[in-house]
């Protein structure tokens, strides 16, 4: 009987060290919900809405650092996962999709709740697999084992990232009243990585390759927090003189490295380029947010760039990579040990970088008060040892210029597998649901009221802080030269809305301020980390044009002085 694999499934999940299933309500996936819901050691959450819960689940993914479940009903429900599974997919976090589908005689035939779910997410999975719709043999039950096993083997593998399993189910949905679920004993199909290392050939090569340039530096793109690497990329910068460029997504948070790289590679600064030109490039990462540095980088292509990681996917964002060296980037920053650069290259980029972040200071104690200003004051606040989410458009940008403090310990995630506004609220409640450190979420008003539904649930989110950037429009057009000169700008461009979060606030039972002037907001932030037994929202509104001439000022403030 098919429901006998079902039940196995969650017991092959459990046995792969999978905690949590994140499952939406439904009739046709009720064997799938009893089966993770009676299972003693999975942890379920209910989360009504699909497209939030996949982004629920891959925050807690994120946190976890294994696979989640996923468990939808046939139907439209499995497209709402389809947002959230194509940023897993690039920001590479494992997460198993189980989705219940009609058996395969019905679809196509206009019956209820029924599309073409078989790869329904396409290119933007690892891989996907169909259950069998009913097991008749021995051999089926093998298949179904061999399926989850080697899924979830797929979605752990490096890359990580999301695997599709479509699960035809025919009635009966239910067990009946007195029928008690059992779980027996299941193959678990264990996989040993192989641990990577440079050979001596290899080594050699890279020191005469290095040698031969005189100019290097390494440019670390998005990146868990991995408190080795940041101390062995550290000394291996210090001793070899090369400077580490960082995007704060990069968790490289340190007083050494180059981090107002967006505001000093400005083209319109072409004048103090010439002597930032690495010769030699190395980069280890996904995403960059600074579009300045990525453009810098690729109108000035290095003569050799090296990227590493253990992945085979490519990534050649900056279009010169001459070598893909796999191994671990903490590994390849242990073993290779060049002699150190005599070029003082890395000090004209510590200067270019020491002298933004003074004029930076200068012009946020003086400026007007506006978003810019108020991400300041916030990021000052933050308590040590916390987490930091930030949604897409302005709010990742203020941030990546203004960075946290380097001894604060603070982890920084970002949905830049996309960049899209959708599931910023919701990754933010699966941190949050999955430890108990204080999870801080600075967004704008677009983010925040497209993902209301991440607080629809049943789950205490006391360690929850969100603080939204209310300019009722969607801010970060003013700043792009396209749409902002157009006469069109502000009703097709910005989605002018004259919504608050105060009723969101009341409706799900969060404490609420809503702040105007900057007294008020320093008022605000001195009890906003206090211990609570509910979420809070910090609401700053301002308004979008003096945001945006705040913006312009501070970047013409840095072509004029430096």
């Amino acid at each position: 009987m098919i429901l006998d694999q079902i039940n196995d499934i969650a017991s092959i999940c459990s046995g792969h060290g999978i905690k949590t299933a994140i499952i939406s309500p439904g009739s046709r996936s009720a064997p799938l919900t009893l089966a993770f819901a009676r299972h003693p050691a999975i942890d379920c959450k209910v989360i009504s809405d699909e497209r939030s819960a996949a982004f629920i689940a891959l925050g807690i993914a994120q946190q976890q650092k294994l696979p989640v479940v996923l468990i939808c009903t046939s139907g439209s429900a499995a497209l709402n996962y389809a947002p959230a599974i194509a940023e897993a997919y690039y920001q590479e976090i494992p997460l198993l999709i189980l989705t219940a589908d009609r058996p395969p005689e019905w679809i196509d035939q206009y019956d209820g709740q029924t599309i073409s779910q078989n790869e329904i997410y396409g290119n933007h999975v690892k891989r996907s697999f169909t259950f069998p719709s009913a097991v008749s043999n021995e051999d089926v039950k093998w298949h179904c084992n061999r399926i989850i096993n080697e899924s979830i083997l797929c979605s752990s593998s490096i890359p990580f990232g999301p695997v599709h399993i479509n699960i035809p189910l025919r009635a009966p949905f239910y067990p009946k009243k007195e029928e008690r679920t059992s779980y027996d004993e299941v193959r678990i199909i264990r996989q040993h990585n192989v641990e990577s290392v440079i050979s001596p050939i290899a080594l050699d090569e890279l020191f005469k390759e290095w040698d031969k340039h005189e100019n290097k530096a390494i440019i670390v793109g998005q990146n868990p927090s991995n408190p080795i690497l940041q101390g062995t990329l550290e000394a291996f910068s210090s001793v070899s003189n090369t400077p580490v460029i960082a995007d704060v997504i990069s968790n490289q948070h340190s007083n050494k490295n180059i981090r107002y790289q967006d505001l000093f590679l400005n083209p319109k600064l072409e004048q103090i380029h010439e002597r930032l030109v690495p010769h030699l490039l190395i980069t280890f990462g996904n995403s960059l947010i600074s579009k300045n540095l990525k453009t810098f980088i690729r109108n000035n292509p290095p003569k050799a760039h090296w990227h590493i990681g253990s992945s085979d996917r490519l990534n050649d964002s900056l279009q010169n990579v001459t070598r893909l060296i796999k191994i671990q980037p903490e590994a390849f920053f242990k073993s290779f040990n060049p002699q150190p650069s005599k070029s003082d290259f890395d000090l004209h980029w510590k200067n270019q970088n020491d002298n933004t972040a003074t004029l930076v200071s200068k012009f946020i104690d003086t400026c007007d008060f506006g978003e810019l200003k108020a991400v300041a004051k916030c990021l000052q606040k933050l308590p040590k040892n916390s987490q930091l989410h930030l949604a897409n458009s302005m709010a990742v940008r203020y941030v990546n210029i203004l960075g946290v403090i380097p001894t604060s310990q603070i982890n920084v995630f970002a949905n830049r597998g996309t960049s899209g506004i959708d599931g910023s609220n919701s990754t933010a409640v699966g941190a949050a649901l999955a430890q108990n450190k204080f999870v801080t979420l600075i967004t704008g008003d677009m983010a925040f009221f497209y993902d209301r539904n991440a607080f629809w649930h049943n789950y205490n989110l006391k360690n929850l802080r969100i603080i939204i950037l209310n300019n009722h429009a969607g801010g970060i057009f003013r700043l792009i030269e396209g749409p902002a000169e157009q006469p069109e700008l502000e009703e097709f461009f910005e989605t002018n809305q004259g919504l608050n979060a105060k009723n969101t606030a009341a409706d799900f039972n969060f404490d609420y301020k809503f702040v105007v002037h900057e007294n008020e907001l320093d008022r605000n932030l001195i009890h906003f980390y206090e211990q609570s037994d509910r979420a809070k929202i910090l609401e700053i509104e301002s308004v979008s044009s003096l945001n945006a001439s705040i913006f312009s000022k501070l970047k013409q403030t840095i072509n004029d002085q430096l």
